[in-house]
C-alpha cells in the first residue's frame, strides 16, 4: 500500500481547495456486464470517508498526452479497515476513463482525491423510495437500494443501453425493478415512466440521476404537475425530489455539481 501523495492542492470551481490526491493499486478486475467493469484498488485510505450510499469521488487516470484527466465515479464500495475501494466503469463511450478501465489490470495503479460526497440520505420516517436512472447511475441506484431497510418500499426504473446490461440488485424484500432497454434518444423511457408516476399522502422521496437534459425534463414535470413535490425541505408527509446529472449529451467530463436547481 502506498501513501497519500503530497503533491498539488490544485483549485477547484470557484477556488476551492482540492485536497492531496492519493494513489491506490489495482487489485482485481471483474466484467459485470458487456459495458460495466468493476475495478477494486487497494491503498493507504486512512482518514478518508464516503458520505452515503452513491456518494461520487474524483478519479484521475491517464490521458492521451501523457498527463492525467479527471472523472467523477460512484463509490460502489469502501471497507476503511482493509483500505478498499471498489470503482464500477460504464464502458460506453471512448474516452480515457474508458479506456484505462477496458485494459486494467492487477498491480496498476490510479489517483483519487478527496473525499466522496453527495451520498443520498433519506429521511426518517420516508417509507416509500422511487429511483430514475440510466447506465451512468446503475453503481449509485445499487448502493442506494442496499442501504434501504426492510419494510421500505423501494420502486427503480432503469433505462440500460441493452437488455443485457441488466444486473443482480439487492434491496428490501419486494422491491420493484423496471429494466427498460434505449429506445430512441437515451433517457427517453426515463421520461415516460416518469411522467406516469403519481404519489399520495406516503412519506416519499425520489431519486433522479441520468443524462443532464433528462434530469431536467423529469424534474420540471414533477414538480409542476400531480407529483407535486417540492425542492424545500417538505412537511411530514410530502415527497421529496432529488435530482443530478452524471453526463451531459455531447459534453466531456459535465459538472457533477449539476442538480437541475439553477434551472
Amino acid at each position: 500500500m502506498t501513501s497519500p501523495q503530497p503533491s498539488e492542492a490544485p483549485r477547484g470551481r470557484g477556488g476551492r481547495q482540492r485536497l492531496p490526491r492519493r494513489r491506490v493499486t489495482v487489485a482485481e478486475v471483474t466484467p459485470v456486464t458487456p459495458r460495466l467493469v468493476r475495478v477494486r484498488a487497494e491503498g493507504d485510505l486512512t482518514g478518508w470517508t464516503a458520505d452515503g450510499p452513491g456518494a461520487h469521488l474524483k478519479v484521475f487516470v491517464p490521458g492521451p498526452d501523457g498527463g492525467n484527466v479527471m472523472r467523477t465515479y460512484t463509490v460502489r464500495h469502501f471497507d476503511a479497515d482493509r483500505g478498499e475501494l471498489t470503482v464500477e466503469f460504464g464502458i460506453h463511450a471512448d474516452g480515457p476513463a474508458t479506456r484505462w478501465a477496458s485494459a486494467a489490470g492487477p498491480g496498476d495503479t490510479l489517483e483519487i482525491s478527496g473525499q466522496a460526497r453527495g451520498g443520498f440520505f433519506p429521511r426518517a420516517g420516508t417509507s416509500r423510495i422511487v429511483l430514475f436512472g440510466d447506465h451512468c447511475a446503475l453503481p449509485a441506484i445499487a448502493t442506494i437500494l442496499e442501504s434501504l431497510p426492510d419494510g421500505t418500499r423501494a420502486e427503480a426504473v432503469i433505462e440500460v443501453v441493452g437488455l443485457e446490461d441488466r444486473i443482480e440488485l439487492d434491496g428490501p424484500v419486494g422491491a420493484d425493478i423496471t429494466w427498460t432497454a434505449e429506445s430512441g434518444r437515451p433517457g427517453g423511457q426515463l421520461v415516460a415512466f416518469a411522467k406516469e408516476l403519481t404519489c399520495s399522502d406516503e412519506p416519499t422521496e425520489v431519486w433522479v440521476g441520468c443524462e443532464a437534459g433528462v434530469m431536467r425534463e423529469i424534474r420540471r414535470h414533477l414538480l409542476a404537475n400531480g407529483a407535486q413535490l417540492p425542492t424545500a425541505p417538505p412537511a411530514p408527509g410530502a415527497a421529496t425530489l432529488h435530482t443530478r446529472a452524471y453526463w451531459k449529451l455531447n459534453t466531456a467530463n459535465h459538472s457533477d455539481h449539476d442538480t437541475g436547481e439553477d434551472d
